[in-house]
């Protein structure tokens, strides 16, 4: 129960929102944001919210009244099951459903425990969040915080299920009696940790590799189980991995049975049967009609399937913020990927109250020099009496963009520059303005990629330098992509945050020639997984890692041209028609 099937519901959903309320074929962070606000938006997400709710809580009642038939031995018909429970929907008429929501979506999901609905995707807090609150002074107390309040959350709310099915509580009598249960019985609370503990063995140990998750299970499913052993490999974890939760989950529902014995207000009445159409006889009069029909169509569906379009390049690692080993965003930290043989050291830039782009991630300086200072409010006079000091006890100082520049430039190994934008409003087009002018000083424009989560500015650089390889950064998209000629502004890659990653979006990029790099990854498996699965760049903390990984797969992978647009040194370049990209020897 836990994931098995694709979200065929969240799939169609998001289709529908992407073509007739958002209307871009690429999409952005906040213009998706903005887009939820208009009353279509509003209205589709009330009924992508009720369609949800009625799904996963439906299949929750299916469930324990399966385990309630196994305990009392009784025979089971699915269709008066199914039916009955159908009927029992009808608790969700509540004033108290927003709640409901929140306890059946987002709850147990984010613990993938109770049930992980298979009506769902994999709901977790994103790695890059885990990630930046580890950099934070004290953030690694300040997540360990947060998790045992989820915990105490979660286990105080453990039997609200139970009680809502089978003795049809209201939900905030369920959560009552569910408090007032797990405060009597103690040796729940050893049963939930010794599961949790269960939970981190089994994803840090047993299946460290990434496994599937239901934006996996698309169109796309077959095609990559039968071309890629790893997509393969990932498959059998998968089912691994959900039948040894399944039995734990309904292990867990059979005990809290036995502990409560109550005889549940389910309905299990008797249905009439309908009617079945006898298709048979009418295929029957048309045999050879219906048989070149069906295998003409086969033929076309299986050659149009199983061709894959070539990624356009081969793939990048990108030391995230320069690397791990020396204070982010400063030249120690550019040098120490070069010395990793990274391909690319990605840097952020803000400008100064004196209008100079200096290299820093943080609007506000406190958690590197702890002091309570906007750069926006700084000369950079005063940001250079200014340490930057990180939690292993690395120092540097604040660096300009053309410092950076001029170190990547003399760097041993040529490591290039991932430049990401982060302006304030008001000044996009002096940042864009004086970042095409030190490029250009520096004859840097091969060396160097452009990414920002504002759209403005890299469609402002877009249309300044058409030439320059620009990306777009999304943190959040539904997961389909569509590009047209005439869109206003087409990245040359978009780079999106791990949790992002499926199947469906990975085959919409490929067949718009879109590269996709991924951030922020570190551990080497993963990194080599989603290499196997199509991705062009990796950006992550660790540099040594991420460059490892690539080299590695580099070694054991094809790097030609039927597996690639272009396999030339350096960006890829279109012919001058634009038609395709240039080919090497």
């Amino acid at each position: 129960m836990d994931e098995c099937h694709p979200s065929s519901l969240s799939i169609a959903f998001n289709r529908w929102f992407l073509r007739f309320v958002i209307g871009d074929t690429v999409l952005y962070n906040f213009d998706m944001v903005y887009s939820l606000f208009s009353i279509p938006g509003i209205l589709l997400v009330l009924a992508y919210v009720l369609i949800v709710i009625l799904c996963v809580y439906f299949e929750y009642i299916v469930v324990y009244k399966l385990v309630y038939c196994f305990k009392t031995r009784q025979t089971i018909d699915w269709k008066n099951l199914s039916l009955s429970s159908l009927q029992d929907l009808s608790v969700l008429k509540t004033k108290y459903f927003p709640l409901l929501f929140l306890y059946y979506v987002l709850l147990n999901p984010l613990w993938h425990l109770g049930f992980v609905s298979s009506f769902l995707p994999r709901i977790s807090i994103p790695a890059f969040i885990i990630n930046e609150a580890l950099k934070m002074n004290y953030g690694s107390y300040l997540i360990f915080i947060v998790y045992i309040l989820l915990f105490m959350v979660y286990a105080f709310l453990w039997y609200v299920p139970f009680y809502m099915i089978y003795t049809k509580a209201p939900f905030f009598q369920a959560c009552k009696q569910s408090i007032h249960k797990m405060l009597q019985i103690k040796k729940l609370w050893l049963f939930l940790i010794g599961i949790f503990l269960m939970y981190y063995v089994l994803e840090t140990f047993i299946f460290p590799e990434l496994l599937l998750t239901t934006s996996d299970f698309n169109f796309y499913f077959l095609r990559y189980f039968l071309f890629s052993s790893y997509f393969r490999f990932r498959t059998l974890l998968f089912v691994g991995y959900s039948i040894l939760w399944t039995i734990l989950e309904v292990f867990a529902i059979y005990t809290q049975l036995k502990q409560e014995e109550v005889d549940p207000v389910c309905l299990f009445s008797q249905t009439e049967k309908p009617l079945k159409m006898k298709w048979h006889k009418k295929v029957a009069h048309h045999k050879i009609i219906y048989s070149t029909i069906f295998l003409c169509a086969t033929i076309v569906f299986v050659v149009m399937y199983f061709h894959q379009w070539p990624l356009v390049h081969p793939p990048y690692s990108i030391g995230h913020r320069g690397d791990i080993t020396q204070v982010e965003n400063s030249l120690e930290g550019i040098l120490a990927a070069d010395q990793n043989n990274t391909d690319f050291a990605e840097i952020d830039i803000q400008m100064t109250k004196d209008h100079i782009l200096v290299v820093c991630h943080d609007t506000n300086l406190k958690r590197l020099t702890k002091k309570d200072l906007e750069i926006k409010d700084c000369t950079f006079e005063q940001l250079q009496k200014l340490s930057l000091t990180d939690k292993q006890g690395h120092t540097a100082k604040i660096a300009t963009l053309e410092q950076a520049i001029q170190t990547a430039k003399s760097s041993p190994n040529q490591i290039g520059l991932l430049i990401e934008f982060k302006p304030l409003d008001g000044d996009q087009q002096e940042t864009i303005q004086q970042t095409i002018e030190l490029i250009e000083k520096y004859d840097f424009s091969n060396r160097a990629m452009f990414m920002s989560m504002d759209k403005e500015s890299v469609e402002l650089l877009a249309k300044e330098r058409p030439d320059w390889w620009i990306v777009y950064c999304a943190f959040g998209n539904l997961g389909h992509i569509h590009i047209r000629l005439n869109d206003s502004f087409i990245p040359d890659f978009i780079a999106v945050e791990e949790s992002m990653i499926n199947t469906q979006l990975l085959e919409d990029a490929r067949n718009n020639n879109l590269p996709i790099y991924v951030w922020t990854v570190d551990d080497v498996n993963k990194i080599m997984d989603y290499l196997h699965m199509g991705i062009s760049g990796i950006i992550g903390d660790a540099s040594d890692q991420v460059s490892h990984a690539v080299h590695q797969y580099k070694q054991i992978s094809l790097m030609d041209d039927t597996h690639y647009l272009t396999t030339c040194s350096g960006f890829p370049k279109l012919t001058e028609d634009e038609s395709g990209y240039l080919q090497c020897n």
